[in-house]
């Protein structure tokens, strides 16, 4: 009996999917309060990790990373 598996590339688990989510908003929440109060080049870092924050959580929400797909990772369908 030989079974066929998918790969799914780019997909992401539920797991995967509630930490992105939830992570990526406590870390764009807490950087743009920082980059609304900091000055100078650090508040273009802040501002750089709020994006991140923002992209984890599209990303969380969708279930599918680009990077993920681009490199080749992803998860196993039966």
């Amino acid at each position: 009996m030989t079974s066929t598996a998918r790969v799914s590339r780019g997909g992401l688990g539920p797991i995967e999917r509630l930490i992105r989510i939830v992570g990526g908003a406590a870390l764009a929440i807490v950087a743009a309060n920082l980059w609304l109060t900091t000055g100078g080049l650090a508040a273009w870092a802040w501002f750089a990790a709020a994006l991140l924050g923002l992209d984890f959580v599209v990303t969380g929400i969708r279930g599918y990373c680009p990077l993920y797909a681009r490199l080749g990772i992803g998860r196993e369908r039966l």
